[in-house]
């Protein structure tokens, strides 16, 4: 029967060819990256956008799990409060993600902070009664049954989880020293924290979050804006692949950071595309809103809440229910948002956005 296996500690060891391609390739991502950062930072809804990417992304992340659910479920759902597991799981994530950089303004990443995000993530959903806020106790394995004898990986054993946790956090913050630029290390640090899969449950999730947060703490990032779960999603039996070989007694690093490096270069492309798409909308959108003497917070908030209910204009643009309601009639009238058939509480979807953002 297959072993626990025993990691090595962190920092890996590259050969100086090796360290060459992974530069050739952080480099490229992250000039990917940084086209990026510049186009939201112009953008006049930036805040507006973050939201709706923060959100693909948590739904991206999750779906990664098996979770099953779309944007257009999860913003009716938050308006109904008729939540099945998998829209508190995208919830959970999203809070998760908000609270994390929250806490990177006075703490730096730590098992700290993995605990309470990993205490967030679970609440009230899947894997909710699996040890919460604590390591695991207990050998776990990663398998397609619930027997052993089939796993595919079955991690460190629960006493040594605080020594790698330790290692891998002294790393994070650079108490370890490589040479390695900050995105390769971002590859590097998920995964050597999913081949310890400190948790019972969660353990991608957490993982995938630790990226964004890493990137936001070495200023590749000034916001959680930018996210590879949507690449990571795209291939995810590649994914899956690639980290069990680091899992070898030999194990195969560079392949798994060329693949790390070249999906950050995709998504950056792919969010590069999807932002300027926006932008295009947006231009559109305003001219519409200026011919027909429609306010342009109406239009903005649409971007940034792309399902919603007149109640929900009136609260967060502090308008009358009748102003709130006049707009949303001839945005309706002229096709460019679409109500559900209720007489009351009508929800309004804005399909274009939505279009851009899930494909």
């Amino acid at each position: 029967m297959k072993k626990p296996f025993v990691p090595n500690l962190l920092p890996i060891v590259l050969t100086a060819e090796e360290k060459t391609h992974l530069y050739r390739l952080a480099i490229d991502a992250r000039v990917k990256i940084e086209r990026f950062n510049a186009l939201l930072e112009r953008s006049i809804i930036n805040q507006e956008v973050l939201m709706s990417f923060s959100l693909q992304e948590a739904i991206q992340s999750t779906r990664i799990e098996g979770t099953q659910t779309t944007f257009n479920k999860v913003l009716e759902s938050n308006i109904t409060g008729e939540q099945g597991t998998a829209e508190r799981e995208v919830n959970n994530y999203l809070e998760a993600l908000a609270v994390g950089k929250e806490r990177l303004r006075h703490l730096p990443i730590s098992t700290r902070l993995f605990l309470e995000l990993h205490s967030i993530l679970l609440n009230d959903s899947r894997g909710g009664n699996r040890s919460p806020n604590e390591h695991r106790k207990i050998q776990n394995f990663v398998g397609p049954t619930s027997d052993i004898k089939d796993a595919t990986y079955i991690p460190p054993e629960p006493q040594l989880i605080n020594k790698y946790m330790s290692n891998l956090e002294e790393y994070i913050n650079g108490e370890i020293v490589d040479d390695l630029d900050p995105l390769i290390r971002a590859g590097i640090i998920h995964g050597q924290f999913e081949t310890i899969h400190p948790f019972l449950d969660g353990n991608g999730r957490i993982g995938r979050i630790l990226i964004t947060l890493y990137l936001i703490e070495q200023r590749i990032i000034s916001e959680p804006s930018f996210f590879i779960s949507e690449e990571l999603e795209k291939s995810k039996h590649r994914y899956y692949g690639l980290l069990n070989n680091l899992r070898v007694p030999s194990p195969r690093w560079r392949e798994w950071l060329e693949y790390f490096l070249k999906a950050a270069s995709g998504q950056a492309t792919k969010s590069t595309q999807k932002l300027e798409r926006i932008e295009e909308l947006l231009a559109s959108m305003l001219t519409f809103a200026r011919e027909n003497q429609i306010r342009e917070d109406v239009i903005k908030f649409m971007f940034q809440k792309p399902i919603f209910t007149v109640k929900e204009v009136e609260t967060a643009l502090k308008i009358s229910y009748n102003t709130a309601n006049a707009h949303i009639r001839k945005l309706a009238q002229e096709n460019k948002i679409f109500g559900d058939d209720k007489r009351r509480n009508r929800i309004f979807a804005f399909y274009d956005i939505i279009d851009i953002l899930e494909h």
